[in-house]
């Protein structure tokens, strides 16, 4: 029952007020303000103009307009009409709004229709060749007399490789490679990218190579980079990076060294030859790319090495800790050591490995491995730790001997090596690797007398 009352209640609400509504309209409609009849006619007036200018010709819309001249400048016509003098043409105004107009001057020629107009730019004569100007057609005949070979267009870049075959070192050419060099002056770093190398040198027994690089800037520069061996190649293919940190004052007095090695598994890498680029004259600003022939280099002293006997060769590992002031030098093995004693009718020795730490000729430290019996090719895996403080690291000198043990009698020399920063060759590149690492680095060594 309260459900039905409320229900009628909300409807005679609804309709009182649409009633109401109503009502209210009806008075406003009827006492309310009247629109202005002389507003609507100005209104419809309004629309008429419109319509009329849209209709009305450009010309006379033209003419209608209040002058305000702007002369235009740079407006060349194309002249046919005999009338028109060598004086400026006069000018007709054309104004777009009540702010902004010009000027177009008059002149008749074919090219005018009525009051509007077209511009003619002229045209290339046929057969005329330049760098700038483009042929008619694709199918043109071409005239090599309208050729201009100092042109721009035809001038070769050299901006972005520049070959050079000059090493700098004397020797046969070993082959060439080719590098590249960019530096960073605000950071100070060069960076020496290996791309490729061509036409090296095989051995005579294989036809063919496994080369490698050593990478190098002298004198500032204290590390050696070493890049990855390429089998069975006589043209590797690099294509590896390597970054050397040198101040900018600096860099024009340094010199790009490459050295290429034959890898062997068996025995000694040989040296193939070595690249040498001096960076006095050589403009780093943007990235150089440079072929270099590969020279061989110490040609005396392999002449030398070569007629001296063949006393073996050494493999040992050095690595220096700084935090610790520690020199760790690991003997690893020896191979085609002389024979000194003969062992059923075979000849062999009993070698072993001394250390000698030597500041100038003082001998100051030496420790030696175990001995190896009745063997040429001794196996040690022996560490030897010495403490040297990180100040007289520069001034002191290793020297490795290998000693055949004699039981009686005196003990016999088979051969040494000797590292230290007034070392050459091998011998200071390990020397250096072992300043710049705080890893092992491990080398083959040719023993000498």
């Amino acid at each position: 029952m309260h459900v039905y009352v409320v229900g009628v209640a909300v409807a005679v609400g609804v309709i009182l007020s649409i009633i109401i509504t109503l009502a209210t309209y009806l008075v406003c409609r009827q006492f309310g303000p009247k629109p202005d009849p002389s507003k609507e006619c100005s209104y419809n007036d309004f629309l008429n103009r419109v319509q009329s200018d849209v209709q009305e010709p450009v010309s006379s819309a033209l003419k209608k307009a209040p002058p305000r001249r702007i002369v235009a400048k740079n407006c060349r016509l194309k002249p046919s009409d005999s009338t028109v003098g060598p004086g400026p043409p006069p000018v007709s105004p054309v104004v777009l709004n009540s702010n902004y107009s010009f000027t177009i001057p008059k002149a008749t020629s074919p090219g005018f229709q009525g009051d509007s107009f077209t511009l003619e730019k002229p045209q290339p004569a046929i057969g005329a060749l330049s760098p700038t100007s483009k042929t008619p057609s694709m199918m043109a005949r071409l005239d090599p007399t309208q050729l201009d070979p100092s042109a721009h267009m035809y001038k070769e870049n050299h901006g972005i490789r520049k070959l050079s075959m000059d090493s700098g070192v004397t020797g046969p050419c070993l082959g060439i490679i080719n590098f590249s060099l960019k530096y960073n002056p605000e950071m100070g770093l060069l960076t020496v990218r290996l791309i490729q190398a061509r036409d090296l040198q095989p051995r005579e027994f294989s036809g063919t190579a496994d080369p490698y690089c050593k990478i190098t800037v002298v004198p500032h520069a204290t590390k050696m980079l070493q890049s990855k061996v390429h089998r069975k190649t006589l043209c590797p293919e690099f294509k590896e990076e390597f970054v050397f940190e040198i101040p900018e004052p600096d860099i024009h007095r340094q010199t790009a060294r490459i050295q290429l090695f034959d890898f062997d598994q068996f025995s000694r890498d040989e040296c193939i030859g070595t690249a040498v680029l001096p960076l006095t004259n050589v403009d780093l600003t943007e990235k150089v790319e440079v072929w270099k022939e590969i020279k061989a280099v110490y040609v005396a002293h392999r002449q030398q090495s070569e007629e001296a006997p063949e006393l073996g060769d050494i493999m040992f590992s050095l690595s220096y800790l700084p935090s610790a002031e520690r020199l760790t030098v690991v003997i690893l093995k020896t191979r085609n050591l002389r024979a000194v004693k003969l062992l059923e009718d075979k000849k062999t020795s009993d070698p072993y490995v001394k250390v000698s730490i030597f500041c100038a000729t003082k001998r100051l430290k030496k420790k030696k491995t175990s001995t190896k019996h009745n063997t040429v090719h001794p196996v040690f895996n022996e560490a030897l730790v010495f403490g040297v403080m990180m100040e007289s690291l520069r001034h002191l000198s290793l020297e490795f001997q290998v000693i055949h043990e004699n039981r009686i009698g005196q003990n016999e020399i088979l051969g040494r090596v000797v590292l230290g920063p007034d070392s050459q060759g091998e011998e200071l590149a390990h020397w250096n690797d072992m300043i710049s690492s705080s890893k092992p680095v491990a080398r083959w060594h040719r023993l000498i007398t």
